[in-house]
């Protein structure tokens, strides 16, 4: 069964309440574990922020004054209420949450209120940063609008991290290497060269679901693929 994009949020949300690194660590193995391959290296990048992986050369192109516009239109609110949420909790994820929580969220047609799964959040993720050429602005925006007027309030809160790329739930790209070791039972220090190679976490756990520890060990640097600086490990 595809993994729903709501259980990457709740993921999200127990991870932001705790800041017990190994906690973090046990949670997101666990479900990475959960996973098939083909949704790791999707769930990796959005779990830290991005909506795709590291060295692609897609970007979101969204500006905030969009996402307001797109919001205010499909939740129907007074803004007012986005601002005190904001101001209480210093979070535009959780503001966004709190005003999805006290609206009923305008629905769109696009997605026919379809189940949101991960693979969906990205292939319409990719969908909008396709988007090019005449129209495509009103494209984009009528992309986001249909995506958003299907989540939930804490689905909500997730992707507009996503869409401003600023996640800051304390699991950062190192605690993540760690996870992606104990899912799937590789040395870290192994996943740790691999990811340095390649780049990207979210493709180093992909390679390690689908094929395991021999052929991450296999992996060397790649032509015209940036490389991550691997830093020394402070005790």
């Amino acid at each position: 069964m595809p993994a729903l994009f709501r259980s990457l949020a709740e993921l999200l949300e127990k991870i932001e309440a705790t800041k017990k690194r190994l906690e973090i660590i046990d949670m997101t193995a666990d479900f990475l574990r959960r996973l098939d391959a083909e949704e790791v290296e999707p769930a990796i990048s959005m779990i830290l922020g991005r909506a795709f992986p590291k060295w692609s050369q897609k970007t979101l192109d969204v500006s905030w004054a969009t996402l307001s516009d797109i919001l205010q239109r499909i939740t129907g609110i007074d803004w007012n209420v986005f601002y005190e949420a904001f101001a209480s909790t210093g979070d535009v994820g959780a503001a966004v949450k709190a005003v999805f929580e006290k609206t009923s969220v305008k629905k769109q047609a696009l997605l026919l209120e379809k189940t949101l799964t991960i693979s969906e959040v990205r292939r319409l993720l990719a969908s909008i940063a396709g988007a090019a050429g005449l129209g495509s602005r009103e494209k984009k925006e009528r992309l986001m609008a249909a995506l958003l007027s299907q989540a939930s309030p804490v689905e909500a809160k997730y992707l507009v991290k996503i869409f401003v790329g600023e996640m800051r739930t304390g699991l950062y790209e190192g605690l993540m290497e760690q996870a992606v070791a104990k899912a799937f039972d590789i040395p870290v220090a192994t996943v740790q060269k691999a990811s340095m190679a390649l780049g990207d976490i979210g493709e180093v756990a992909a390679i390690a679901k689908a094929e395991g520890k021999e052929r991450l060990q296999q992996i060397g640097f790649q032509v015209f693929r940036p490389v991550k600086l691997m830093l020394a490990q402070v005790a």
